[in-house]
């Protein structure tokens, strides 16, 4: 169950904060489909130790029992789900299937949780907050030219300085997974639009990717995955690309330089990838090119079961959740000669921890740095020299939730870019809080 939910982890988009109910009854799910019915039972009675009316997770319970033979376990728990007045006419039309499906022994009848069908899982969040760079502009006031006659330095039109302002963030993702044998299919839309009242700050943008995992539970395993996406800022389409990996996993070891009593509770999975991506700018195609590179990650996971024994032995403070350690580098070849600056070398280092806060909230931390080095100068106006620029980000996700399928959510963001080109130098911070609903 652990190599599983490190796959699903990993496959997460960036900044994935669920709440701890829906968690545990996604990873039941998935166990459910892949035919592992006995494991799924733990997750999802977890889930409903947090939130007792989930349905969706109630629903895959009775299908884990009915499964391992205990049909008067799996139809004692349905049917006061079914008398329930608020629930919807899907849900209490699964039951019924449900229900059937158990007094026949025939095993799961709605085929969205059998092995043949999709897991699916929907995420919609609305939030409002504030940006101080909403153009994305150079945090500078001037620039300085190259000319023949010296040095000139000019000022920067005040149009072009960064704005502040409010803006209200919103988001839709899609997830589905679907067992075929030992392998897993999982895919993954997502969009995001931000209003801020001016057209010229406002974005559209959207992501999509299909991933194929090997055998999650194998000690071993390969990935592979594509994905696309797109960026309208403005109004304008200014960039669409198209990216394709293949990963391999390796088992998972426990976190080294601990003491031998708490090998146990950590456990860490390594893996190697290459990487391809290509990128197009409609409104400026000199831009174009294609990234070619290797990836390496270390992602970690502590056992929740094993932490809460320790702490109950007395150890101490142990931190629960996720970590996730990766490192790339590469090459971004232009598709066209006379780009400025030529090739771009790029390498990047990111961490990201993610796991719960106080007794139901979910936490998520993530620190990343680039550096990106020109093989040609840039342009014999900003000094004839290849440009060089260093981006730090850091980013925090929390989420709290109220009620079953709805939590309160927040989003700080800042980055910094600095280059030995001023023109390139630029922050950015922003806030955001707001609500979140989901649907298993």
């Amino acid at each position: 169950m652990r190599e599983l939910a490190d796959q699903l982890d990993a496959l997460a988009i960036n900044r994935a904060c669920l709440p701890d109910a829906s968690f545990h009854a996604w990873r039941g799910a998935v166990l459910v489909a892949l035919g592992r019915a006995a494991e799924a039972v733990e997750p999802l009675e977890r889930a409903l130790l947090i939130a007792p009316d989930l349905p969706g997770a109630t629903l895959d319970l009775a299908q884990a029992l009915a499964l391992q033979g205990d049909q008067a376990s799996a139809t004692a728990l349905l049917a006061p789900l079914r008398e329930r007045s608020d629930l919807p006419p899907a849900i209490r039309n699964a039951i019924d299937r449900r229900t059937a499906a158990i007094a026949q022994q025939a095993g799961p009848a709605n085929p969205a949780v059998d092995g043949n069908g999709w897991q699916s899982r929907w995420q919609i969040a609305t939030m409002g907050g504030s940006d101080t760079n909403l153009n994305n502009a150079p945090s500078g006031s001037e620039v300085t030219l190259t000319l023949p006659q010296g040095n000139v330095t000019l000022p920067l039109d005040p149009a072009g300085r960064p704005r502040k302002g409010s803006a209200l963030l919103t988001t839709a993702l899609w997830q589905g997974l679907k067992a075929r044998g030992d392998a897993v299919w999982v895919l993954q839309g997502d969009l995001r639009a931000r209003q801020t009242g001016d057209s010229e700050t406002s974005y559209q943008q959207g992501d999509f990717s299909a991933s194929w995992l090997e055998s999650p539970a194998a000690p071993r395993q390969w990935v592979a995955r594509t994905s696309a996406s797109y960026l309208r800022f403005g109004g304008q389409t200014l960039l669409q690309a198209y990216r394709a990996s293949l990963q391999h996993q390796w088992e998972s070891f426990p976190l080294p330089l601990v003491p031998a009593t708490l090998q146990d509770i950590w456990s860490c999975r390594p893996s190697v990838a290459f990487e391809w991506e290509h990128r197009r700018y409609p409104s400026s195609a000199s831009l174009d090119g294609q990234l070619a590179g290797l990836a390496a990650g270390l992602l970690c996971r502590a056992d929740p079961d094993r932490t809460d024994q320790a702490r109950s032995a007395g150890i101490g403070f142990l931190p629960d959740g996720n970590f996730n350690l990766q490192l790339r580098s590469g090459s971004d070849h232009p598709s066209e000669s006379g780009r400025a600056g030529g090739t771009y070398r790029k390498s990047e280092v990111r961490a990201q921890w993610e796991g719960p806060v106080l007794s139901k909230g979910r936490l998520g931390v993530q620190l990343s740095a680039t550096i990106q080095t020109d093989s040609e100068p840039y342009s014999p106006l900003l000094g004839n020299v290849p440009r060089k620029v260093r981006r730090t980000g850091l980013q925090i996700d929390g989420s709290w939730p109220v009620v079953s399928g709805l939590s309160l959510i927040g989003a700080f963001e800042a980055g910094r870019q600095r280059s030995n080109l001023t023109i390139f130098e630029s922050n950015q911070r922003s806030l955001y809080l707001g609500v979140r609903w989901e649907l298993m």
